[in-house]
């Protein structure tokens, strides 16, 4: 009856609609039971003079009170309540926390079970006492979400604001936890990369690499045991995830392997690498534990990533030259080398999470590794291989494509879509590579994914241009070169040899579709071959002139030559 105390429920149809998000891959996984839903939330008790609404587990702080908040938005009104219905504004603290619990989490870590997700298990009950923590979650999560809600974006900045006062003043006191420190830069790289698109967030990583430095050491003197263990170890390879990436689009002259340095100093190769299963563990020894579980952000992949980080070292110095060197070539030779003979776990506990396969974590990696391999022929055409590059891209989209849309790791593939993505050149390819990003993009819902399909499509259109304009010219001027060639019938002609095919009794199609072919086989005239063949040519040979500079990372056909046009680095994760 009126007057008592009673507990509502709520309705989660109308808590869809004051999300006010569009994706429903995400939406799917929002709980209907509400006290499932937000967690920490107490139940709404109606009171004589006030509703009463608290998130447990939100920190409140009293510079909070200095952060501007947009008017608050109000339930839709086609349920009759008997009470009138608390308003919660979409910058509130009780709102952020929702979405960085629904929506962000699920986008940072390819393992989502109920007790696998890191950032909820190791890095949000930290920042129930750390300001600065709380504040760059909450940036983090308002720039994620300000596709769907503009308003956020603003609040993002203030967010980011505060958590970097907070965290300067904690530096400089000496008053924070290291580890704290670490969450706290790390969240913030990722809030940077979200809010601008067009920035790596590389000065908040390289900010993290001396504390992870300095946090190595502290556990090599004293032993870290349990949850502590654990954050360290989370903390360690998110940063080597943000690192390694960061360095593929940054044109600083940064080419330092800080994971490759930490490796040495804090490895314990005679300690056996057994995982609490039994198996062989994997991933980067920091003199952390090693045990046979997917990484949340490298998956399978972990060794892999620092022979990324190696090869973005040696193309920033292969971009910054003139010409490939010897030296280079001996390096890349040597990169290539351990591409090709890396190999994924023989064994992988499978994640709690059912969306994340086993099978779907090593067809990922197999895609990181081809895309790098890539990337090497790219820069220094120099390497024999057997493998054109459009050879190349097309095993990185067959790897991708074996991955369903509906499993998590689809998060961490725009790494290898992108590198391959920019080489294809058939329709029926790039249909499915938009469709792909597409997808990728109602799931994720960060910006990132907009920018990389941006400069895709300028290098199909850079390229198509290319082809359809310089190469019919330098065709024609090869066909005139023969005609006026000194020695008449010694050399005979592209024209003559045709000729001679067609005056073939009874030849049919197939006949000439065969001369055709036998022609290119024979070496044929250049001015014959097509466009896709003269682009492969040059590409596997940087000597045969401008076409194959064009394709290399120095050319303007390159999407690192679209990024340096544009000003871009964006973060490829």
């Amino acid at each position: 009856m009126p007057g008592t105390k009673e507990v509502f429920d709520f309705d989660m149809n109308f808590m869809d609609d004051f999300l006010n998000m569009t994706d429903p891959p995400l939406m799917d996984e929002m709980e209907t039971d509400f006290d499932k839903h937000v967690g920490g939330l107490t139940p709404i008790v109606p009171d004589y003079d006030a509703w009463a609404l608290q998130l447990s587990h939100c920190p409140t702080f009293q510079d909070d009170n200095s952060m501007s908040s947009p008017p608050a938005m109000v339930f839709p009104q086609r349920i009759t309540y008997m009470y009138e219905q608390p308003s919660l504004a979409q910058t509130s603290p009780e709102m952020l926390m929702l979405r960085f619990d629904r929506l962000t989490c699920g986008i940072l870590s390819i393992k989502d079970g109920p007790n696998e997700n890191p950032w909820r298990t190791l890095i949000w009950p930290m920042a129930q006492t750390s300001p600065a923590l709380y504040h760059a979650i909450s940036s983090m999560t308002a720039f994620h979400s300000s596709r769907d809600i503009p308003a956020l974006r603003v609040a993002g900045h203030e967010h980011k604001s505060e958590s970097v006062r907070n965290l300067l003043e904690g530096i400089e006191e000496s008053t924070m936890n290291l580890d704290t420190a670490i969450a706290t830069t790390l969240a913030l790289a990722f809030a940077e990369t979200w809010d601008q698109h067009l920035s790596s967030g590389n000065d908040h990583i390289q900010g993290a690499r001396a504390m992870i430095n300095i946090a190595l050491n502290q556990h090599k003197q004293s032993a870290l045991t349990g949850l502590n263990l654990a954050r360290l170890k989370f903390l360690a390879n998110a940063w080597v995830y943000l690192d390694v990436l960061s360095r593929v689009t940054t044109a600083d002259e940064d080419t330092s392997d800080d994971y490759d340095n930490l490796y040495c100093l804090y490895s314990t190769p005679d300690s056996p690498q057994i995982g609490p299963s039994g198996h062989a563990g994997f991933g980067i020894d920091f003199g952390l534990p090693i045990d046979s579980n997917l990484d949340p952000l490298m998956g399978c992949a972990s060794t892999l990533f620092p022979l990324i980080g190696r090869t973005a070292n040696l193309i920033r110095r292969v971009y910054r030259a003139e010409s490939n060197s010897p030296p280079m070539i001996s390096q890349a030779m040597e990169l290539k080398l351990m591409l090709e003979t890396w190999e994924p776990p023989a064994f992988i506990e499978p994640p709690e999470d059912p969306t994340c396969d086993v099978r779907h974590a090593l067809q990922t990696a197999e895609a990181y590794r081809w895309a790098t391999l890539l990337y090497l022929h790219q820069a220094l055409p120099e390497i024999p291989e057997r493998l054109s590059t459009a050879d190349m891209a097309k095993k990185v989209l067959v790897f991708l494509a074996t991955v369903p849309l509906a499993s998590r790791c689809v998060i961490i593939h725009v790494y290898p879509l992108f590198m391959a993505g920019c080489e294809a050149d058939v329709e029926e390819d790039r249909q499915w590579i938009k469709s792909r990003w597409a997808a990728m993009s109602q799931r994720m819902r960060i910006g990132i994914i907009d920018k990389c399909v941006d400069v895709m499509e300028e290098v199909w259109r850079r390229r198509d241009e290319y082809k359809n304009k310089v190469l019919p010219v330098r065709r024609s001027l090869v066909a005139t070169a023969d005609l006026q060639a000194p020695g008449g019938n010694n050399r005979p002609s592209s024209t003559r040899r045709g000729s001679s095919f067609n005056s073939i009794a009874g030849a049919s199609e197939g006949t000439m579709a065969w001369a055709d072919k036998l022609r290119r086989m024979t070496g044929g005239d250049p001015g014959q071959m097509d466009a896709a063949s003269i682009s492969c040519r040059g590409s596997r040979d940087a000597v045969n002139g401008a076409t194959g500079t064009l394709l290399t990372v120095r050319g303007r056909l390159h999407w690192i030559g679209v990024m340096k046009d544009w000003g871009w680095e964006v973060l490829l994760g």
